[in-house]
């Protein structure tokens, strides 16, 4: 008799369970597809939609991603910028027009000018080229230096504190 009992709540206990797991791989496909269409609607991608944020602001973009915006997608993508700011661009994902730029008010980081003062008075010389990068994480501008006996250094700046990284 107890085993008729206890079969019979086991068999209940595999019913609920595997009927849990059915409504939640359903749930999972119906995320999936949405990101999907969402995806599809896009007319231009996430490459595109950067180049279109650092056309508008030099720099080197920190994160992308796509969202819905007051129902409409868009990529909002974040830039530090060579003044030393975060801005952040909504660019839409049909035209690909920039609908949203705001400029975070504080300072994040050194600017460029700053940088290449703090590389030149590490190696006397005339600024080449400078660029700002993210090196194993670590956003960082990269001085190029033609040294005054004709050598060319290129010398690395921390963006975030001014230090130079070796």
């Amino acid at each position: 008799m107890n085993v008729k009992i206890l079969s019979a709540a086991s068999l209940g206990a595999v019913i609920s369970i595997s009927s849990l797991s059915s409504a939640h791989a359903a749930v999972l496909h119906k995320e999936d597809t949405a990101k999907v269409q969402t995806q599809q609607q896009a007319s231009i991608t996430l490459s595109k939609a950067k180049t279109v944020a650092l056309h508008n602001c030099k720099g080197a973009v920190q994160s992308a991603q796509m969202k819905k915006v007051d129902g409409v997608y868009v990529y909002v993508i974040k830039v530090l910028g060579e003044d030393g700011k975060v801005h952040t661009f909504n660019v839409n994902c049909s035209s690909g027009k920039v609908v949203k730029h705001h400029v975070e008010n504080k300072q994040a980081a050194i600017t460029k000018a700053k940088a290449q003062s703090i590389a030149l008075n590490k190696c006397k010389g005339t600024v080449k080229s400078s660029a700002l990068k993210k090196e194993n994480g670590i956003y960082v501008y990269i001085i190029k230096i033609t040294a005054s006996n004709h050598t060319e250094q290129t010398i690395k700046v921390n963006a975030e504190n001014g230090s130079i990284c070796s």
